[in-house]
C-alpha cells in the first residue's frame, strides 16, 4: 500500500479467485477530489489558446440577444392585450348564459305548475263521472303507481357528500347509492318514495349524466333526501339492511365520512309523479258477451 495517507483512502483491496491482490480506486472519493469533468478543462484550455473573441463578434452576439428579448417582450405584450381585450366579452357572454338559464328554469317551473293544475282538473272531472267504488279503487291504484299525491308517516334518509368528495370517489354520493337506499326501503315495506321531492314510479330511473344525478329527467343536487311512507316498523327493517350497514361504515370511516341519517317523520307528503307519456293505445272493442274487452296502454313514463 502507498505510504501517502491521503492516497490510502483512494484504494481498496479485492481478492480475485486467482488469489492476487488488486488495488481499485474509490470512485466516490475521486469524484470529491476532482469534481470537474475533463471536458471543462479542455474547453478552458482551448479558450486560452484562442484568446478573447473579437469585439465585432461580441457585439453581434449581444445584438442577437437584445433582438430576441425584444421579440419575446412584444409577443408577451400582444398576448396580454388580447386576453384583456377578450375578458369583457367573456364576462358578458357568461352573464347572458346565466340569465338564459334562470329564465328557462322559471319557464320550466311555471309549466310544471300548469301541468299539475291541469292534472288536478282532469282528476276532478274523471271522478265526477265515476261512482264511489270506482273512485276508491282508482285512488288506490294511482297512489300505488305514484301518479297521486300521498300523505302518511314514514322515514327520511339523508345522504351528503363527505369532506373529501373532491379527491375520494367513495366520499361522493352516487346514483348507485340512491338506488341502494330506495331498494332497501322498498324491501322494508315502503309504499311510496320520493328523492328530493321527485316521486318514484316503477319506470323512474335513477342515473347519472356526467357528474349530475338524475331522477327521471330532473337534475338533483345534495343533500339527498329519500322520503318514504310505509308501515311503523319500516325504519327498523331498513336499519337492519345491508345497505344501511354499508352507509354507516362509510360515515364512520375517516377517509370518506359520507353523511348518513335516518329519521322517522310524521305526516310526510309526497308529490305525484309526472304523468307517463302515452305511446300506444287500443280502443276497446265490445266482446260477443256484451262486456267490454280489456284494453292495454303501455307507457314510457319517466324515460
Amino acid at each position: 500500500m502507498s505510504g501517502d495517507p491521503d492516497r490510502e483512502l483512494l484504494q481498496q483491496v479485492s481478492t480475485p479467485p486467482s488469489g492476487q491482490r488488486v488495488w481499485q480506486t474509490d470512485m466516490l472519493t475521486d469524484l470529491f477530489q476532482d469534481p470537474l469533468d475533463g471536458g471543462y478543462t479542455d474547453a478552458a484550455r482551448a479558450r486560452r489558446e484562442r484568446g478573447p473573441l473579437p469585439p465585432a463578434t461580441r457585439w453581434t452576439r449581444r445584438g442577437f440577444t437584445v433582438i430576441a428579448c425584444v421579440l419575446i417582450g412584444v409577443l408577451l405584450t400582444v398576448a396580454y392585450q388580447q386576453v384583456i381585450a377578450r375578458a369583457p366579452a367573456r364576462a358578458t357572454t357568461r352573464t347572458e348564459l346565466i340569465k338564459d338559464i334562470q329564465r328557462r328554469t322559471a319557464e320550466t317551473d311555471k309549466l310544471d305548475q300548469n301541468a299539475e293544475n291541469l292534472q288536478d282538473e282532469v282528476n276532478r272531472l274523471r271522478e265526477q263521472a265515476l261512482d264511489d267504488t270506482a273512485i276508491g279503487r282508482l285512488r288506490e291504484l294511482e297512489a300505488a303507481t305514484g301518479v297521486r299525491k300521498v300523505t302518511g308517516d314514514g322515514v327520511v334518509v339523508t345522504l351528503t357528500d363527505g369532506p373529501n368528495a373532491g379527491t375520494e370517489r367513495l366520499a361522493r354520493v352516487l346514483d348507485y347509492d340512491l338506488q341502494q337506499v330506495t331498494n332497501a326501503l322498498w324491501a322494508a315495506g315502503a309504499e311510496a318514495i320520493s328523492v328530493n321531492g321527485r316521486r318514484l314510479t316503477s319506470v323512474t330511473p335513477i342515473r347519472t349524466a356526467g357528474s349530475a344525478i338524475l331522477i327521471g329527467n330532473a337534475h338533483i343536487i345534495g343533500p339527498y333526501e329519500v322520503a318514504a311512507i310505509g308501515p311503523s316498523n319500516m325504519a327498523d327493517r331498513f336499519n337492519d339492511s345491508a345497505a344501511a350497514e354499508n352507509f354507516r361504515n362509510l360515515r364512520d370511516d375517516k377517509r370518506f365520512e359520507v353523511g348518513f341519517e335516518v329519521d322517522e317523520k310524521d305526516d310526510l307528503e309526497l308529490p305525484a309523479a309526472v304523468m307517463p307519456r302515452l305511446q300506444f293505445a287500443r280502443v276497446p272493442q265490445p266482446s260477443p258477451s256484451g262486456s267490454p274487452a280489456p284494453s292495454t296502454s303501455p307507457s314510457g313514463g319517466g324515460k
